[in-house]
C-alpha cells in the first residue's frame, strides 16, 4: 500500500515492470522489493518444498528476497533498483541443470587498486560522522557501503527520486541528511554498493561492486557496519508477509510503501513502538502491538523521568509514539509474544500469547489473541554485524543479556589490534546517538594521536564528548531497563518449525546434529549443514548455541558460533576468479 508520509510530496515518475509475465508498475526510486510489495506480491524466492520466501532483513543480509531479473539469477530484490521494463521472475532454490555441455565462460571484473590513510567501513551514523570530522581536518579518508546512498538503518533517507519539503520532513530524516550532506562535503572519499568479501590482515581488504574488484590498502581501519536484526523462529515465520521491523521501516521510510494493509507488529524495543507510530500517522492500518516487556508500570513511570533528564528530545518522542499508537485505537499487548503466523501462501493471521520468567508462553487457549492480518513485522533484538572485525581477530565475549558477541574495546573504539577500531552497533548494540558521539571522540583522539589537534581546546573537547557518550549509554541502561524482558530464543518454536530458513531445517533436524560431544556451532553444520545457507548461519545460530549449551553444559563463548570465514558475503565467482590464494586469508 503506497502511502505519503510528512515532508513527501510526489512519489517518482510511474514505470512499468514484469513480475512471473505479469505487467505491473511501480515508480522511480522504488526497490524491487518496494514495487513488487506495493502490487501485493510477496513471494519472491522458491524452496525445493516449493514453498515461496518474500522480503525478510531488507538490507541484503538474509538473501530471502532472491529473485532473477532479466535472465540474471541470485539479485536481491531489496538492494536492487527497480528500473523500467525489467522482466522479474521468481528465483528457484537451485539453478536447473541443462541437458547438455556448457561451455562456462568466468566474467572476472577490472582490478582496481585503492590506497587511503584511513578506511570507514560503513556509511552508518558512526562511519559518516568520523569521516566527516577527519576528512575536514585534510585526512585522507575513503568511505566504502554496501547501499547506495549513504545512512545506514537508522538514518535511512526517502528515495532520491520523491520530492520532498526538506524543512517538513521529520527530526531523523532531517538530522540524517545533514549528516549525509556533512559527509558530502568533508572531502572524504565515498563509495557505495561495495562489499568487502576478504581481508589480508588489517591492511589489505578485498571488495567488489557491479563494475569492478578493489584491493584496498589502508594505515588505519574503522569498522562501523551496524547491526542485523534478529530473526525468531516461530510457526509461520517463513511465510511471506512476516519481515523484520527493521525492513518494514526500510519500506516505510524510503520507498512510501506500508507493509500490507493490515499490519501487525512483534517484539521488544522501542523500534516496534516507532514502527507502530510511523506507519499510522502515514495512514496505515496497525491492528496490534504486542511488545514482550511490561511496559506500563510504576517503576517505570520512574525510569521515564530519568529519561527525560537524560534526552529530554527522545523521551518526549518515545511518548509521542505511544500516544499515537493509543489515540489509533490499536491493540497493544504487553508482555506477550507472537507464537504464530498462518497463512496458505502467505499470511493471513497472527496469534499472540503471554510469556512467563523464562520466555515461554503460557499454553491457556483462554490467553490466545488471535488478528486478521496480511503483515507481521518482528523486532526482538539485534546482533552486531562483527563478521570482519572477527576475521580480523579482534577479540569478543558474549553479551550475558543478549548472547551475541561484543567486540572487546574501550570507550573510544580501540582493539588490541593496533590501527583497528570498532564503532557503533557492530561492536555492541547501544543505538544511533551513542554510534555517533562514539564516533564524534575517536575522531578527536585520532586527530591528538596524529598530532593535527593538540591543546587546551581539544581537552575540552574530548571531555564534553566523553561526557556526551557516557549521558547517552547511561540513557540506554535506563531505556532497557523500561524494556527488560526475558530472552526469547527457542522458546516458541514447535518441532516442525524451521531454524534454518535458507536450507528448511527444522528444530528437530537441528536437534539431531547435537550430542554431548557437540561442542560448537560449526560441529552441528558438519553434521546436518545447519547454517550453510547464504545467511551463513546469522539467524540460526543463535538456536543452534543455546540448544548446545544446554545438551552439553557448557557456557557460550566466542568459539561457540560459526566460525568467520571468507567470504565474508555470497560473492561472484568471477570476483574470486584469478586471485592468487596466498593473498587471501
Amino acid at each position: 500500500m503506497r502511502v505519503l508520509a510528512r515532508g513527501i510530496t510526489k512519489y517518482g515518475r510511474t514505470i512499468s515492470f514484469k513480475f512471473n509475465g505479469r505487467s505491473l508498475s511501480g515508480v522511480e526510486g522504488d526497490s524491487v522489493a518496494s514495487a513488487l510489495i506495493n502490487n501485493g506480491v510477496h513471494g519472491f524466492r522458491g524452496t525445493e518444498a516449493d514453498e515461496e520466501r518474500g522480503l525478510f532483513c531488507g538490507m541484503g543480509v538474509c538473501n530471502e528476497c532472491l529473485i532473477q531479473i532479466d535472465g540474471e539469477q541470485g539479485l536481491l530484490a531489496c538492494m536492487t533498483s527497480l528500473e523500467d521494463q525489467m522482466d522479474i521472475m521468481v528465483q528457484p532454490q537451485h539453478k536447473s541443470k541443462p541437458d547438455f555441455e556448457v561451455d562456462v565462460q568466468i566474467n572476472s571484473l577490472p582490478e582496481v587498486e585503492l590506497k587511503t590513510q584511513v578506511l570507514v567501513i560503513g556509511a552508518g551514523p558512526a562511519g559518516m560522522t568520523i569521516a566527516s570530522k577527519l576528512a575536514k581536518y585534510g585526512v585522507d579518508v575513503l568511505v566504502i557501503d554496501e547501499r547506495k546512498i549513504s545512512g545506514g538503518q537508522y538514518f535511512k533517507q526517502p528515495a532520491q527520486k520523491f520530492e520532498i519539503v526538506e524543512n517538513k520532513l521529520d527530526f531523523q530524516y532531517r538530522k540524517g541528511r545533514a549528516l549525509i550532506n556533512d559527509l558530502d562535503k568533508s572531502g572524504a572519499k565515498i563509495m557505495h554498493g561495495v562489499k568487502i568479501w576478504a581481508a589480508d590482515g588489517s591492511e589489505k581488504f578485498f571488495a567488489y561492486d557491479d563494475c569492478n574488484k578493489y584491493f584496498i590498502s589502508t594505515n588505519k581501519v574503522v569498522i562501523a557496519t551496524g547491526a542485523f536484526e534478529k530473526g525468531l523462529a516461530f510457526p509461520g515465520w517463513t511465510l511471506p508477509g512476516v519481515m523484520t521491523t527493521g525492513a518494514g521501516q526500510s519500506l516505510l521510510r524510503s520507498y512510501q510503501v506500508a507493509p500490507g494493509e493490515a499490519i501487525a507488529i512483534a517484539g521488544n524495543g522501542p523500534l516496534n513502538l516507532q514502527l507502530a507510530a510511523e506507519l499510522l500517522r502515514a495512514g496505515a492500518k496497525v491492528k496490534v502491538v504486542a511488545e514482550t516487556a511490561s511496559l506500563f508500570n510504576f517503576k517505570n513511570v520512574i525510569r521515564g523521568f530519568f529519561l527525560f533528564i537524560s534526552s529530554p528530545r527522545t523521551a518526549l518522542n518515545g511518548l509521542g509514539y505511544v500516544a499515537t499508537i493509543f489515540k489509533s485505537g490499536t491493540k497493544i499487548l504487553t508482555g506477550q509474544v507472537i507464537i504464530e503466523a498462518y497463512g496458505a501462501e502467505k499470511v493471513q493471521g497472527a496469534k499472540f500469547a503471554p510469556i512467563d520468567s523464562q520466555g515461554k508462553p503460557k499454553s491457556d487457549p483462554k490467553n490466545i489473541s488471535n488478528f486478521q492480518v496480511d503483515s507481521v513485522t518482528i523486532g526482538y533484538g539485534f546482533s552486531p554485524s562483527n563478521e570482519i572485525a572477527r576475521i580480523l581477530d579482534c577479540h569478543h565475549n558474549i553479551d550475558e543479556k543478549w548472547g551475541y558477541l561484543t567486540t572487546t574495546r574501550d570507550l573510544m573504539g580501540t582493539t588490541n589490534l593496533p590501527n583497528v577500531w570498532v564503532i557503533g552497533d557492530g561492536s555492541g548494540i547501544n543505538g544511533a546517538q551513542v554510534a555517533k558521539s562514539n564516533a564524534s571522540l575517536l575522531a578527536l583522539e585520532m586527530l591528538r594521536l596524529a598530532k593535527i589537534k593538540k591543546g587546551l581546546l581539544l581537552k575540552l573537547q574530548m571531555q564534553l564528548a566523553t561526557f556526551t557518550l557516557k549521558n547517552q549509554l547511561f540513557f540506554q541502561k535506563i531505556l532497557w531497563k523500561v524494556f527488560n524482558a526475558p530472552l526469547i530464543v527457542d522458546q516458541v518454536a514447535t518441532p516442525e518449525t524451521y531454524i534454518c530458513r535458507c536450507l528448511s531445517i527444522s528444530l528437530t533436524q537441528a536437534k539431531s546434529a547435537i550430542s554431548e560431544h557437540t561442542l560448537s556451532a560449526g560441529a552441528a553444520k558438519r553434521i546436518n549443514r545447519v547454517g550453510m545457507g547464504r545467511c551463513q548461519g546469522r539467524y540460526c545460530s543463535p538456536v543452534i548455541q543455546k540448544l548446545i549449551s544446554e545438551n552439553t553444559g557448557s557456557e557460550l563463548n566466542q568459539f561457540s558460533g560459526f566460525a568467520p570465514q571468507v567470504p565474508i558475503k555470497p560473492v561472484p565467482i568471477g570476483v574470486i576468479a584469478q586471485l592468487d590464494p596466498e593473498a587471501i586469508k
